[in-house]
């Protein structure tokens, strides 16, 4: 039988060995599957590949091989480390790295899928991004190191073989498991057994109510003023065109970008309206400044940045501290003050576009890109929105929207250009004029295109 000082003696080397095995793997995967996340050549997917074979990396495997390091004839042999709890460490570390790596590589990946655009759109660092990743990232990465650390406390093979199962040395609670069942004490082992689960079950509950509060902080909303327009510096003439795999997605279009207007771009989907945008925010070819005073692009889908409405709308005054706050006077703007406190998860699609607009607006652009804004909107928020809309143009900043909204275009704009399979469409052209007058075009089979 297992007595006390036995037991406690197994637990504290359980612990120590699997979560510094834990930690060796968080510190060394965490960092490498961010940083394979942003490369997506051939080479780098290959290594996914081999990354995820080794997710059922065999324990005895692993043995075997730091058996041979740390032996006598090993390469590490002069640190006499067989058959302590630094030799299991490392066995345990080489077992999970793979899974902290690999699991860490694909929840970064999403995040640069789904946050790309909008992380390179608001004039952050890399410094500053990689942060904003990691916390991005955070479930994704929460659920790798679980699965490690479960993987970890659960090892036999690898222990036994550096670790030698040494009564006061290296026991853990697995050998201590295996050993009682050789024994023949059955019930000794399910009691070691039941207490191993119950204790590792109360840590990963305990690192889960960490984690949940720690993302879901209450964030003070201040500012009750909205912020100054920022005006354009000059009038900036460009002419875009975009190529994807030899096919034209935009040719050669002519626009003007004047302090002081409002562009509405229409046509229909497909046109290219989204790549002239992305274009012009420096996300197809050449680079755009982005960031407070300068570029800021609002993507049609909302691409929310943290947890709560709170930290949503006050997320430009922390990530650029000179940067008055607006979030109290943005959140009344746009109806969002009983939300304050919601999370994210609670929000409809309508309140979701108003956040993320609220949080784009507090950047004070000069050249404001706007897609699609308003399209799951009541009157009453797109009747808000127009306003401040034209408060920004008369404060001297350029504004661009896209919209399929023609009473909308018409209402705001100094200017409409109209988009067909990525050409820009004359004045007097009659889909240009149909579209403008909302009416159905139908087109003439007898005239030459």
């Amino acid at each position: 039988m297992v007595d006390g000082p036995s037991l406690t003696q197994a637990i504290q080397t359980t612990f120590v060995t699997s979560g510094t095995a834990t930690l060796l793997a968080t510190v060394i995967g965490v960092p490498l599957g961010a940083w394979c996340a942003r490369h997506t050549s051939v080479g780098f997917q290959r290594l996914k590949i081999l990354i995820t074979a080794l997710y059922g990396l065999p324990p005895v495997v692993v043995g075997v091989f730091v058996y041979s390091l740390f032996s006598k004839a090993g390469a590490l042999g002069s640190l006499n480390l067989l058959f302590t709890v630094e030799a299991m460490i490392f066995a345990q570390t080489c077992l999970i790295l793979p899974l902290v790596w690999g699991g860490s590589w694909t929840a970064f990946e999403g995040v640069g899928k789904e946050y790309s655009d909008t992380l390179r759109t608001i004039g952050i660092g890399e410094r500053q991004r990689l942060l904003m990743e990691i916390q991005l990232a955070r479930r994704g990465v929460y659920h790798a190191i679980v699965i490690a650390f479960g993987r970890a406390i659960a090892e036999v093979g690898a222990v036994i073989m550096v670790g030698g199962n040494i009564a006061g040395k290296t026991r853990v609670m697995t050998t201590s498991i295996v050993l009682e069942t050789s024994k023949g004490n059955i019930e000794q082992a399910a009691v070691l057994g039941a207490l191993l689960l119950a204790l590792s079950l109360s840590l990963v509950g305990l690192a889960a109510v960490v984690q949940k509060r720690r993302g879901t902080r209450r964030v003070e909303v201040s500012g009750e003023d909205l912020p100054e327009p920022a005006t354009a510096k000059a009038v900036v003439k460009r002419t875009v065109s975009v190529s994807k795999d030899g096919v034209a997605i935009l040719d050669q279009i002519p626009i003007e970008l004047s302090p002081g207007t409002i562009t509405v771009v229409v046509g229909e989907s497909g046109a290219g309206k989204t790549t002239l945008l992305r274009s012009l925010a420096g996300l197809e070819g050449e680079k755009v400044k982005c960031g407070p005073m300068e570029c800021i692009y609002v993507q049609q889908h909302p691409v929310l940045l943290t947890a709560s409405v709170a930290a949503e709308v006050m997320l430009p005054n922390k990530l650029f501290p000179n940067l008055p706050p607006a979030g109290k006077a943005y959140a009344s703007l746009f109806k969002l003050d009983e939300l304050e406190h919601r999370t994210m998860e609670e929000l409809s699609g309508g309140e979701r576009q108003r956040v993320v607009l609220a949080r784009q607006l507090a950047f004070a652009p000069s050249l404001l890109l706007i897609d699609e804004c308003t399209s799951n909107l009541g009157w009453l928020h797109v009747e808000a929105i127009e306003k401040e809309l034209n408060r920004l143009k008369e404060g001297g900043a350029c504004i661009v929207m896209v919209t399929h909204n023609i009473p909308q275009a018409h209402r705001i704009a100094d200017h409409i250009m109209v988009l067909k399979e990525g050409r820009l469409l004359r004045n007097d052209d009659d889909l240009a004029k149909s579209l403008l007058r909302g009416e159905w075009f139908v087109q003439d089979s007898t005239k030459k295109a």
